[in-house]
């Protein structure tokens, strides 16, 4: 069994993780998104090229991702613990899984740089955006949380490039930076001088992109879409957890913030995520739909209710979907939004058909059985035309693009944090912060604006330049009226999607086939003579 002996330089993976983690909030430092990396790059780099050096170098970056994704995801055990036993094992899982990745990342590092003369940059900045792209297309496990480009969500005047390039192409510049500032200190330590082109590299690959989101910032044109009034009805968690409790307080503390806007005053009222629970049938008059309609028909303007939809299933059970719905003052809209993207094992078991499990279960209505949605409908009147996203659906870029490429004016996001904290201040996890930040991505990636009705906060504005405005306080009730704004623009994101994420993966896919190829062979002659001989930095032991 081989033990974790990492040279004397443990120290270098675990600072690694740590400056991760003061990259995001609540700490929001900017240093770390363009430092964080190179501790453990330097690490690896200093590794002999051999197989034992190659498992250095992976345990290294294991050490790295067990420090930064056990830190930054501690909240799954806090804000799920007062509910379930089952969050310390979902906890482990998960940091283990992402942890994994970064191992991988470590190996790979030092793979490719053993057996190919690739700046190691390049290699870093290829090799970490596949990794966030790879946690992002997971299936029913895709966790794309906080990757290294949403660190610069408190800048967003910095992160201007997203709209060229996504939230995971500024990961690939950052991870670029890190590793040009890597080879820089790689060559001091082994007391090599520092040439030129590479300080004069370092510099261009460092400012151009924050030219470009200075200079977006400055001469992006916005225009008022939308004034949207976003209700925080502050119902705790445990008390939802009580349908008929959570039915009475709900339309209680509803009731009275919707009433708070004046009359005619907004195009648009905003509820959170299942801020009614109780199923929402667009073909009948229930009570609560009812209720929706009178209070859409007293503020004089339709409301967007989170609830439970259902689709009915002759000789089976309904599919029940965690859904957003348009209502007016004499009818709810026959659009409605399901939403597609399930918290794995809450809302829905992974991979596993919910009617097959039900046979195993019992009935498992909205906890662990909710269908997927299908289909991305655009709600409101031409010329204010918006999308919902539910919950962590913020998290994934896609959707977000689907909606602007389909003609969305603006977006909702509509959520319930309950789960990340408490109104005790010590009860409160970083993920009350780090939720919301991704929004300042979507906004800029595609230009639009958002709206954000979080049930206990926070609920907020983000313009398309990626400010954020009108923010509410934390578990106090509250309601907040003012306007969204939008752009005419069709950014190359919205457009191509993220184009440089996906060839940043394919690239790293290459360079691991290219040093693999090197080791084989006639071919493996050839590419060492095309790619030449590994870096300097890297000793070997003895001739091969």
């Amino acid at each position: 069994m081989t033990r974790l002996h990492i040279k004397g330089q443990w120290p270098l993976p675990l600072l690694s993780g740590l400056l991760l983690v003061l990259a995001f909030p609540p700490f929001k430092l900017l240093l770390p998104s363009f430092v964080a990396l190179v501790p453990l790059l330097v690490f690896i780099g200093e590794q002999d090229a051999t197989h034992e050096g190659r498992w250095r170098a992976t345990r290294g970056a294991l050490l790295t991702g067990a420090v930064y994704f056990g830190l930054l995801l501690y909240w799954l055990v806090i804000a799920l613990i007062y509910y379930s036993l089952l969050a310390i094992p979902a906890y482990l899982g998960t940091v283990a899984v992402l942890t994994i990745f970064t191992g991988m990342f470590g190996w790979s590092v030092h793979y490719v740089q053993s057996r190919l003369r690739i700046p190691l940059a390049l290699t870093a900045a290829a090799l970490w955006t596949a990794a966030e792209w790879l946690q992002g297309h997971l299936g029913d496990l895709s966790f794309p949380w906080l990757g290294l480009g949403t660190s610069l969500a408190a800048f967003p005047s910095l992160a201007g490039a997203a709209d060229l390039v996504g939230a995971r192409g500024l990961t690939f510049w950052l991870a670029a930076v890190n590793g040009l500032l890597a080879m820089i200190l790689l060559r001091w330590r082994a007391r090599r001088p520092v040439r030129a082109g590479l300080a004069v590299t370092t510099v261009v690959v460092l400012v151009l992109p924050m030219a470009y989101g200075i200079w977006r910032d400055q001469t992006l044109h916005m225009r008022p879409v939308a004034r949207v009034a976003v209700v925080q009805p502050n119902i705790p968690e445990d008390l939802k957890m009580n349908p008929r409790l959570a039915l009475d307080s709900s339309v209680t503390s509803l009731t009275h913030l919707t009433d708070r806007v004046p009359r005619g005053s907004v195009d648009l009222i905003v509820w959170p995520e299942v801020a009614v629970p109780e199923v929402m049938d667009t073909t009948s008059h229930t009570n609560v739909a009812r209720l929706v309609e009178f209070l859409s028909m007293r503020a004089e303007a339709p409301i967007v209710a989170g609830a439970f939809g259902q689709k009915s299933r002759p000789g089976r059970r309904p599919i029940y979907y965690n859904a957003a719905f348009y209502v007016m003052p004499d009818s709810v809209s026959n659009t409605w939004y399901a939403k597609h993207y399930l918290v794995p094992f809450v809302e829905r078991v992974p991979f596993i058909n919910p009617d097959w499990l039900e046979s195993i279960t019992g009935p498992l209505q909205w906890f662990g059985g909710l269908g997927r949605g299908e289909g991305a409908p655009l709600m409101g009147p031409a010329g204010q035309r918006f999308g919902v996203l539910i919950c962590y659906e913020s998290i994934f870029a896609q959707l977000s693009r689907r909606y602007r490429r389909e003609g969305a004016d603006y977006l909702l996001n509509i959520t319930n944090d309950a789960w990340y904290g408490r109104k005790p201040w010590y009860a409160r996890t970083s993920a009350l912060w780090q939720h919301p930040s991704h929004l300042v991505l979507r906004a800029i990636e595609n230009r639009i604006g958002i709206a954000r009705a979080a049930n206990t906060g926070i609920s907020m504005f983000v313009d398309p330049r990626g400010r954020t405005y009108d923010r509410t306080p934390l578990f106090q009730p509250a309601v907040r009226a003012d306007t969204v704004y939008t752009t005419d623009e069709t950014t190359l994101y919205t457009r191509w999607g993220d184009w440089l994420a996906t060839g940043a993966t394919g690239l790293a896919v290459i360079l691991v086939l290219l040093a693999w190829l090197s080791s084989r062979g006639t071919l493996g002659t050839r590419a060492r003579t095309a790619m030449g001989r590994p870096p300097p930095h890297f000793r070997h032991p003895g001739p091969s």
